[in-house]
């Protein structure tokens, strides 16, 4: 379930999830995130334990939080097709 949280908050969660080799760094948060004031931040707690790949939608001046597992992020990035071009 997705909940609105502060900036403030969303920052904090952004450090709380973000890790090591994830390329989720404070400097990567202060060159993208931390200037530029949204009008809404929601945060979709992870579902379970493999759910461990924190990922962050923007746009609309929105930002999102939500987790996949490693499998659902490694298919979140492929398209219709791209196993035929594997042949």
């Amino acid at each position: 379930m997705q909940v609105i949280v502060t900036h403030t908050h969303f920052r904090e969660l952004y450090l709380q999830y973000a890790q090591p080799g994830s390329g989720w760094t404070e400097e990567y948060w202060n060159q993208f995130f931390e200037s530029r004031q949204s009008d809404a931040y929601y945060f979709e707690a992870p579902a379970s334990p493999l759910a461990n790949r924190m990922m962050i939608s923007s746009g609309q001046n929105v930002h999102r939080m939500y987790f996949l597992t490693e499998e659902a992020e490694e298919s979140f990035f492929q398209f219709p097709g791209d196993d035929d071009q594997e042949n």
